[in-house]
C-alpha cells in the first residue's frame, strides 16, 4: 500500500510539473491592458490633481476671508 501511494504521488508530481511547464511557456498579451491603464490612469490622475488644487484654493480663500473679517 505504501509503494502504491508513493507511485501515485510521483505520477501526480510528474503531471503537475508538466502542466506548470506548459503553462509557463504560453505568451500572454498585456499590451491592451497596459495601454488602458496608461490612458485611463493619466486621465484619472489629471482629474484628481485638479480636484486637489481646487480644494486647496477654496480652503485658502476661506482662510483669507476669515482673516479679513475677524482680523
Amino acid at each position: 500500500m505504501k509503494a502504491f501511494t508513493k507511485r501515485v504521488s510521483v505520477v501526480g508530481l510528474a503531471v503537475a510539473s508538466a502542466l506548470v511547464s506548459t503553462l509557463s511557456v504560453a505568451a500572454i498579451d498585456v499590451s491592451a491592458a497596459s495601454t488602458a491603464i496608461t490612458t485611463d490612469g493619466s486621465a484619472a490622475m489629471t482629474v484628481i490633481g485638479t480636484a486637489m488644487v481646487t480644494i486647496s484654493v477654496v480652503a485658502l480663500v476661506f482662510k483669507w476671508a476669515k482673516a479679513a473679517i475677524f482680523g
